[in-house]
């Protein structure tokens, strides 16, 4: 995967989902998810009146009251079938940092430049944690999966066991990052990642982490009995 324009994004290439939940209807899934991250953006920095802001909060509540009966019980798989996969983005297509599909996701652009995953971010205000910063625990959340992202396109990925990060200078908002990380360190039992993330020329934030070692096939089946019923 190379710079530029990313896939299913606006104004960038399309390419079907390997996701057999999303699979068909990608653009819309990333349409909805797109509109709710505006929301999420405009709750926390809108100035409306009680009156205006409770007048739209009931349309949105009768926007979700519409989808609410749709849903089925069990949740779409976290991940795509094994093997389907091919890029950054197809791992974690409802991950919390990178899912273009998750509204809770800024989402953090990735490409894979051998041998670094790099994440691109621009976060926007309810990612604020010190004023005009990005709060750390979400630096935190970025690097575990820029990592992650690393340790999978190099064959060797598993569980966090140690994440560590050390913040040299406050990392501002409305600001292009760029997030690198490679594979550092491989054995038999685990993987040790660094990475770093910079602001123009400065680095901000330094990362290391420690992965156990299991293979695709133990994820999946933790995965598979997640979504039994009566897993909890």
């Amino acid at each position: 995967m190379s710079g530029g324009p990313h896939l299913n994004q606006p104004g960038g290439r399309f390419r079907p989902s390997a996701h057999e939940a999303i699979r068909g209807r990608e653009r819309e899934l990333r349409s909805l998810a797109d509109a709710v991250r505006r929301l999420v953006r405009f709750t926390v920095t809108n100035t409306e009146s009680a009156r205006e802001t409770g007048a739209i909060a009931d349309e949105l509540h009768a926007l979700a009251d519409r989808l609410e009966p749709r849903l089925s019980g069990t949740p779409p798989p976290r991940y795509a079938a094994d093997g389907a996969a091919t890029e950054p983005h197809d791992h974690f297509q409802y991950d919390v940092m990178l899912g273009l599909y998750n509204p809770l996701a800024l989402p953090i652009e990735m490409d894979w430049e051998p041998p670094r995953a790099i994440g691109r971010a621009h976060f926007t205000t309810p990612y604020e944690g010190p004023p005009g910063c990005v709060h750390g625990a979400v630096l935190a959340g970025a690097f575990d999966q820029i990592f992650n992202v690393a340790n999978l396109m190099r064959g060797v990925a598993g569980p966090t066991r140690e994440l560590s990060l050390s913040y040299r200078r406050p990392t501002p908002l409305h600001a292009d990052l760029v997030f690198e990380g490679w594979v550092e360190e491989v054995d038999e039992r685990r993987t040790v990642t660094v990475g770093q993330v910079r602001h123009g020329d400065r680095v901000t934030v330094e990362s290391r982490g420690v992965f156990v070692r299991i293979g695709r096939e133990q994820v999946m089946e933790m995965a598979r009995r997640h979504r039994e019923p009566g897993s909890g």
